[in-house]
C-alpha cells in the first residue's frame, strides 16, 4: 500500500528538501512541504516542486507560513492537515530516504496493527532518531500533539518521549534500510557533523539558538521533574495527577520571549 502522508518543514536552504523528493522511491499519496522561513526567499522555487511529475509521488504540497510556527508547530500541522491519515512520516528537509527504506516502513505499518512509531535510525540511547520517523494515528489518539512551547525548536521530541516512558506503545526501531542526513549517513551524523542546517545556513541564529535550547531544557524539567534528562520523568505532567498525559497548553508570553524575527 502507498505511504498515506509525507511531511517536512523547510527554514533555510531549499536545496535539502529537493534531495529528500528526488529520494523518495516508493508510491506517495501526500507530500507536504511547510515553509517555515516567513521572509519570502525562495517561495517560487519550493511553488516550482508542486507542478513536478514524480514518479511516485501523486501530490506535492507546499504552505507557505506568514512567520515561522516553530518545529512542533510545523510536526503539528502536517498531522492536522491530513487528519483523516492512518499514520504520518515525518522528517528533517535534509534528509535523504536510502533505497528500500520508504518501502520496508510502509511494509511494517500493514504487517503490525498495532505499530505506533518507526524509528529508522536507534539514535543515541537507543530508543529512536526524530530526525525521521512515523507516528500512527493510535499515538496521536493517546499522547495528543506536540508541544508547542517548545517553539522554536529543541527538546520537543524530549517531550513526546517524557509522555510514553511510562506508557509504552509497540515502537520499530532500527530499520535494515538508513537514510542520509546531511551529507552523512544518520549513523555518522554527529561523527561528520552533517546536520543543524539552519545554523550553518543562518550563522547569526546560532546564539540564540544555544540560548533558547537552554530554555527549552529549563521548561522540560518543570514539565516532567529534575530526571527527565535520564528518562525517568514524573507520571504526570508537573507531577499533578489530575493533568493527563496528552495537555497541552499555548503559553504566549513565553513563545513570544523567543520569537526569531521571522
Amino acid at each position: 500500500m502507498s505511504i498515506p502522508v509525507i511531511g517536512t518543514a523547510v527554514v533555510n536552504n531549499p536545496y535539502w528538501v529537493h534531495r529528500l523528493i528526488s529520494s523518495v522511491d516508493y508510491p506517495v499519496d501526500n507530500f507536504v512541504i511547510i515553509n517555515n522561513n516567513g521572509r519570502n526567499q525562495f517561495d517560487d522555487e519550493l511553488d516550482a516542486l508542486t507542478n513536478m511529475t514524480h514518479k511516485y509521488i501523486d501530490n506535492i504540497k507546499v504552505v507557505h507560513m506568514p512567520a515561522n510556527i516553530g518545529c512542533a508547530g510545523a510536526w503539528n500541522l502536517i498531522i492536522k492537515c491530513y487528519m483523516m491519515a492512518p499514520y504520518w512520516i515525518i522528517t528533517n528537509d535534509d534528509v535523504a530516504f536510502c533505497p528500500g527504506l520508504l518501502e520496508e516502513m510502509a511494509t511494517a505499518v500493514d504487517k503490525y496493527n498495532d505499530l505506533g512509531m518507526i524509528h529508522p535510525n536507534r539514535g543515541d540511547f537507543g530508543i529512536g532518531a526524530w530526525d525521521l520517523f512515523m507516528i500512527a494515528e493510535n499515538v496521536v489518539k493517546q499522547f495528543g500533539l506536540f508541544d508547542e512551547n517548545t517553539y522554536p525548536a529543541y527538546n520537543e521530541d524530549a517531550d513526546y518521549i517524557m509522555r510514553m516512558v511510562h506508557r509504552p506503545i509497540i515502537k520499530l526501531i532500527g530499520t535494515e534500510h538508513s537514510y542520509y542526513h546531511g551529507h552523512a549517513l544518520c549513523e555518522d551524523y554527529y561523527e561528520e557533523n552533517a546536520g543543524s542546517q539552519t545554523k550553518k545556513s543562518d550563522p547569526t541564529l546560532t546564539e540564540k539558538l544555544d540560548a533558547i535550547n537552554q530554555i527549552n531544557i529549563d521548561y522540560m524539567t518543570e514539565k516532567w521533574g529534575q530526571d527527565w534528562r535520564v528518562c525517568n520523568p514524573t507520571l504526570h505532567p508537573y507531577d499533578k495527577e489530575e493533568i493527563p498525559v496528552d495537555y497541552s497548553t499555548y503559553d504566549l508570553s513565553f513563545v513570544r520571549s523567543k520569537h526569531l524575527g521571522f
